[in-house]
């Protein structure tokens, strides 16, 4: 669409000599800006998706460890009064880890969706800065 104010060669220049979007060097340096500002979002939720996996993995690591180890303390029991003792010692710990766990995943859950949400809030500034150089 033309301006009818801005004469227009064939070419989308305008008469006088200058494109309507700027240079193309200086188009492709705001979408260069805009399109690493924007890439950091996914980047950053994909990280904080492989934070949290890897410590969810490590705690179900920790518990299958801690029920195997329940198992062999079960099998050398030779009185029910052990067997009771081992299996309430267990009970206690993985009340205590479940609850040590949900307050390590809380707060990393917290630390990552602040990395995620400055990303956003980075790719936001950056694409408002391009924009402003466009206008």
């Amino acid at each position: 669409m033309t301006n009818p104010r801005t004469p227009q060669s064939p070419n989308g220049a305008s008469r006088s000599g200058m494109q309507p979007f700027g240079s193309f060097e200086s188009l492709s340096k705001s979408m260069q800006g805009q399109f690493a500002a924007i890439s950091a979002i996914p980047h950053a939720m994909l990280e904080a998706q492989l934070t949290m996996g890897s410590e969810l993995f490590g705690f179900m690591g920790r518990r299958m460890k801690a029920q195997a180890e329940l198992c062999h303390e079960l099998s050398q029991c030779r009185e029910l009064a052990d067997a009771v003792q081992a299996q309430r010692k267990f009970s206690e710990r993985v009340t205590s880890d479940y609850s040590e766990e949900f307050g390590q995943i809380a707060t990393m859950l917290r630390n990552e969706l602040t990395s995620v949400a400055d990303a956003a809030s980075e790719a936001v500034t950056e694409a408002s800065k391009a924009a402003k150089l466009a206008a």
